[in-house]
């Protein structure tokens, strides 16, 4: 009998990254390919399916392929596979995208917020796997949320808005966000919010020489380039970093106090910053809550990587199976 396979894709602004992914959370096979978002909807489902057929034929012999899981980056109708709003995937807004790429391939197809995929693949095979309640940080061009209560993915009302993390407000009045508030933990903690840390203390004249100001004078500017210039001991970036950990301990402490939870895991590419932010994380958490003792509030790394939404979205997949059986 073969052994039973989904398909589990991570579909962000820039890249779709999509897997072959076994029971066990073993990846099978890999594809990654640019988006492409100028092409429209019904195009990037083509594409999709394309991708999924490459990964089944790759895959031939290993298993059976039973279902797709899907995680996207935006506000999500799971339960009837809607992408409702999506700020980097806006030609996929209001679009049945479940029931299209099911049409595609003849299999189920389950969608999902990338950031919740992330909080079902660190419980899953993760850094959450021993851990019965947990908060979820994505850290990216924006900052995601998802929340584990009893070893499962908090919904809510089912609004496809649950967990979003990034935009609670940390500092009332404070920097701008792109969902048009401000003061939003997203607006200091996001790949963005470095960024534009580094622009603002470049036009206030606070940053005149360095290697962090000759690789902005150079067109270098990513929020790699400013760990990289953090490493270094440039002040400036080492500042947004501190801007970054005192903004994410000010969310945790709320969030720890509120819900009764001690736990939370980090993930996104930012997060690979984590030696220039983690100590500035762990003196705001101290500051800013007096229901714990420091040492019961525990911030951890994802150990996925990049990984974690795919097998997220896989997992999804497999529990879906499971129901429909």
């Amino acid at each position: 009998m073969e052994k039973p396979l989904v398909i589990a894709i991570d579909m962000g602004g820039t890249n779709l990254r999509a897997a072959l992914v076994a029971r066990e959370g073993r990846i099978v096979a890999r594809k990654k390919e640019s988006t492409r978002m100028e092409e429209g909807a019904q195009r990037i489902a083509e594409r999709l399916a394309g991708l999924c057929r490459a990964l089944m034929e790759e895959g031939s012999g290993q298993g059976e392929v039973s279902a797709v899981g899907l995680g996207v980056a935006g506000k999500i109708d799971h339960l009837n596979g809607i992408v409702l709003f999506s700020p980097n995937l806006k030609a996929l807004d209001g679009y049945p995208l479940a029931a299209e790429l099911g049409k595609h391939l003849e299999l189920p197809v389950v969608v999902e917020n990338d950031a919740n995929a992330f909080g079902v693949g660190e419980n899953w095979v993760g850094s959450g796997r021993h851990l019965t309640n947990w908060i979820g940080l994505t850290l990216g061009t924006g900052v995601g949320g998802a929340l584990i209560f009893e070893n499962r993915l908090w919904h809510g009302d089912h609004l496809g808005v649950e967990g979003e993390i990034g935009h609670m407000i940390v500092q009332p009045g404070g920097p701008l966000c792109g969902c048009g508030t401000r003061g939003c933990l997203e607006a200091h903690s996001s790949g963005t919010a470095l960024v534009r840390g580094v622009e603002e203390a470049v036009s206030e004249g606070r940053l005149v020489e360095g290697p962090l100001y000759e690789a902005w004078q150079k067109g270098r500017k990513g929020p790699d380039v400013v760990y990289e210039c953090g490493l270094e001991g440039d002040e400036v970036a080492l500042e947004v970093f501190r801007r970054m950990g005192w903004a994410l301990g000010v969310a945790l402490a709320s969030l720890f106090t509120v819900l009764g939870i001690r736990h939370a895991i980090i993930g996104g590419g930012v997060s690979g910053a984590w030696d220039l932010f983690i100590a500035p994380l762990r003196r705001s958490l101290e500051e800013h809550t007096r229901m714990f003792v420091p040492e019961e509030m525990v911030a951890l790394q994802s150990s996925l990587g990049d990984d974690a939404a795919l097998l997220g979205a896989a997992r999804l997949a497999f529990q879906d199976i499971a129901r429909e059986a």
